[in-house]
């Protein structure tokens, strides 16, 4: 069973431009693992056979909590008293230069709500198909 361990918080951040981007996103990428991945797979029991229903739970599971994440729904320390906000960019660019840059998250639009809407406008497994 491998360790657990938990990333480098906020005020062990590295110094370097480049190294505290990677920490941030190793910060991000823990509790990406904890509250959609991991959460996920718990909904899938330990069996032989595992239903395409089960499949699609798991993953709308991981999908939509990764939405309540961008949307700060959980408190996500960063250690030292400071929490960690998630955002989420949505960059147009034309030749290589922005056209447009949309900050969408967080409580911008309400992602979570959203993803099930996009489940049945874009899904191939709308939520009733199941």
């Amino acid at each position: 069973m491998p360790t657990v361990k938990g990333p480098r918080l906020h005020d062990a951040w590295r110094k370097t431009a480049a190294d505290r981007e990677e920490d941030a996103a190793s910060l991000f990428g823990y509790y990406l693992i904890k509250h959609c991945r991991d959460e996920a797979l718990s909904k899938l029991e330990l069996a032989t056979v595992v239903s395409r229903s089960d499949v699609v739970d798991a993953v709308d599971t991981a999908l939509h909590n990764m939405m309540d994440l961008l949307e700060g729904f959980w408190p996500l320390d960063a250690g030292g008293g400071k929490q960690l906000a998630l955002a989420l960019h949505v960059l147009v660019t034309k030749q290589g230069q922005t056209a447009e840059d949309l900050q969408v998250s967080p409580s911008q639009i309400d992602l979570p709500i959203g993803y099930w809407a996009w489940v049945e406008a874009y899904g191939s497994t709308p939520r009733e198909s199941r």
